[in-house]
């Protein structure tokens, strides 16, 4: 391996940017005859001590025509392609709010609240013993974030709510969707944000939770669980599904299937490739939620905000997210952090890092000379341990592919630290587990992540028997080029793997026709504008054309790309209920 500070060769979209406890059991030495029939013993979610109602739950109820209004609204062609399937909304949904304790990044109490989304009505599939789906949610930035807001937009959660209630629960699911603490009325002055411990723990509070408001709502709703457990979440709740999935196999939980979408699973690697120049979108925000978090729990990511915030008032932006009050575009129009700078552009008086400052004009949005959210001392000092020692990921995505893309062996930076202890490649789940993505995700690094875990479940696969795994790649409009697989599995029986890959295939399409449909009407918005800009300016007719066809085309990528992470959820979610239908 090379001397020199390592490069990740990852070639996003071009954009510019503007935006434990165990089972124990309890018997006893004494041999002696009894009468007593002894009680069963609890395993699960069922052992832990928090996990309880803090106050009665409230409900709202949804007609299935209300939803599936809804879901045509802000998903037409997933909304076309399950009509065209046969499947539609099938079910009423009783959205029920929820107030419970769980535990923070130390193990104290504290509480979260979530919401419960139970199908009700006349068909078969929304009556009697129903599966529940365990559902985790993204990044949020708005302290106000509430998934029971079905249909309310003007909350961060209203639209992912409202696809939810409608795709799995209007499906006859039992969804059970944790708001997470720190949010809404969470007592919590932080997120525990991509805290895989504190994360799995609260997921199974939320579970025992749920679980005891489905059987308080019985007496109405009719609904009842009948044991079997899916689990699914996006990009943050991506890898906290994979954190959950693991500490419920501790908890003697059983998981029937999983689908983990777009996560950032490896992430000491993510840390790696960002730090080293490739700069996500939205890098600036996730970084004051992430630091804050891993400090309270480790206390060695830095000895005081300065250390590592370069913005104007570091202790402010150390607690600035989640934001009670302000807006991502306040935050940024008020200077409290850069939109997509995360470090300083050389020259930065270091030689290494000015070779990696940036290194791929790809990622230049994520620079800047001036105002930049990470201390330029910060980084130089994570880069130094990088290279002394190294993730293994860096030489397998450089082409070494005889090497294991396994984590550092021994860091030594906090946030190194900190990031390992949260990375998620040394397991591989033992339940069904197919993880979905896109492979242009400016936001989550695919290859990073869902690639590389599914390398190594594939090579330790043999360890772990009776295992069945997966991967979707959503995203085949760079097909071609790429030359890399769309779909891959190992372990499904052949009857779920042809439906699954067929399910894969529907859902590709209509992510490709959602991108181009994003894009040509972004394009539309400012062809004409563009064109008579061109014409006012002495351009020929010839000449105007051709500029606002080069502005509508960047202006197309641009909304793709600023919008790519979110695009590719509503199919990975149609992914998920495919695999969760057959069982």
């Amino acid at each position: 391996m090379s001397s020199s500070l390592p490069i990740f060769a990852i070639k996003p979209l071009t954009l510019a940017v503007v935006s434990g406890l165990l089972l124990v059991g309890c018997g006893s030495d004494n041999n002696s005859s009894s009468s007593v029939t002894p009680l069963p013993q609890k395993t699960g979610v069922a052992t832990l001590a928090t996990g309880e109602l803090l106050a009665e739950p409230t409900a709202r109820n949804f007609t299935s025509a209300q939803l599936a209004t809804e879901l045509e609204k802000i998903e037409p062609i997933l909304f076309s392609q399950m009509t065209s399937q046969g499947d539609k909304v099938k079910c009423d949904v009783r959205v029920e709010y929820m107030h419970y304790d769980t535990v923070d990044v130390k193990e104290g109490k504290t509480d979260a609240t979530g919401a419960v989304f139970i199908p009700t009505g006349n068909d078969p599939s929304c009556q009697g013993a129903r599966p529940i789906v365990l559902q985790a949610h993204g990044t949020a930035t708005s302290q106000g974030y509430n998934f029971a807001e079905v249909g309310n937009y003007a909350n961060e959660a209203g639209s992912r709510a409202t696809l939810v209630a409608a795709l799995f629960a209007g499906q006859g699911y039992v969804v059970i969707s944790p708001n997470y603490a720190g949010y809404d009325k969470s007592s919590l002055s932080y997120h525990p944000y991509l805290n895989a411990k504190q994360q799995a723990h609260e997921m199974a509070d939320a579970l025992k939770a749920g679980r005891t408001v489905l059987t308080k709502a019985q007496a109405d709703t009719k609904v009842s669980d009948n044991g079997k457990l899916f689990m699914t979440g996006y990009s943050q709740g991506g890898h906290v599904v994979v954190a959950a999935q693991r500490y419920f196999e501790q908890l003697k939980e059983p998981v029937t299937a999983a689908v983990p979408i777009s996560g950032p699973y490896a992430m000491g690697a993510f840390g790696d490739a960002v730090f080293g120049g490739n700069v996500m979108l939205g890098a600036t925000f996730f970084a004051p939620l992430m630091a804050r978090n891993y400090q309270i729990q480790y206390g060695d990511v830095y000895q005081s905000p300065a250390d590592i915030f370069a913005t104007p008032n570091p202790a402010e932006t150390e607690s600035l997210l989640p934001s009670r009050t302000l807006t991502d575009r306040q935050i940024v129009e008020q200077g409290k952090l850069p939109v997509s700078a995360m470090f300083q552009r050389a020259p930065t008086g270091n030689a290494e890092l000015d070779a990696l400052s940036p290194a791929n004009p790809a990622f230049a949005y994520g620079f800047d000379p001036n105002f930049y959210a990470i201390k330029t001392s910060y980084r130089a000092a994570y880069l130094a341990d990088m290279k002394a020692n190294p993730d293994w990921s860096i030489p397998y995505m450089q082409g070494m592919t005889n090497i294991q893309p396994v984590a550092a062996l021994a860091p030594q930076h906090g946030l190194r630290k900190a990031l390992k202890d949260n990375d998620l490649r040394t397991y591989v789940p033992k339940s069904p587990t197919i993880m979905c993505g896109g492979n242009q995700d400016p936001m989550v690094f695919f290859d990073v992540n869902t690639s590389i875990m599914n390398h190594l479940w594939r090579n330790y696969y043999t360890n772990v028997p009776n295992t069945q795994l997966g991967m979707v790649d959503i995203d085949i409009t760079n097909q071609a080029t790429r030359n890399k697989p769309v779909y891959d599995s190992k372990g499904l029986p052949a009857t779920l793997d042809n439906t699954l890959r067929t399910s894969s295939q529907l859902m590709q399409q209509g992510f490709a026709q959602n991108v181009q449909k994003v894009a040509t009407a972004a394009g539309a918005t400012v062809y004409q504008n563009a064109y008579q800009q061109g014409l006012a300016s002495g351009m020929t007719e010839a000449q105007a054309m051709a500029a606002a066809q080069t502005a509508a085309e960047n202006a197309g990528k641009y909304a793709v790309a600023t919008g790519y992470h979110g695009l590719v959820t509503p199919y990975c979610m149609g992914m998920a209920e495919k695999l969760f239908s057959q069982f």
